[in-house]
């Protein structure tokens, strides 16, 4: 993947993404989510800090990036995950919106439709 230094300014200036980050009170980014336009869709990426894992911070960015992906008017939110990786599995057990599901070469692409993320009613803990 190479050192960040050299391709995040290109991620991060993209035209339409959209970037939300988690800091703790001593100003520390412990989590990151980000959605970043496909033709007509979004694809969306979580990366928690291994100590605040299971804390609950990887499922309100993905509900906050959700919310933002309707408002938006992309068609579908989609997610690239690597094989042995349960803990967005238990992300996204804790949600009301279908998810789809396919498999390729060692790698599983998820997604849902923004019409169902719609529908989904906003927990009072999305920002």
């Amino acid at each position: 993947m190479g050192d960040p230094r050299s391709y995040l300014r290109t991620l991060l200036a993209r035209p339409g993404a959209v970037h939300l980050g988690v800091q703790q009170p001593a100003g520390d980014l412990v989590a990151v989510g980000h959605l970043m336009p496909d033709h007509g869709n979004a694809e969306a990426a979580l990366l928690v800090e291994d100590a605040w894992q299971n804390s609950g911070l990887g499922g309100r960015l993905l509900r906050h990036l959700g919310h933002r992906a309707v408002g938006a008017g992309w068609k579908e939110v989609y997610g690239l995950v690597l094989p042995g990786d349960a803990k967005i599995s238990a992300i996204l057990s804790h949600t009301s919106v279908p998810v789809h599901t396919a498999y390729e070469e060692g790698v599983t692409t998820l997604w849902a439709e923004t019409a169902d993320i719609g529908a989904e009613e906003v927990p009072a803990d999305v920002w």
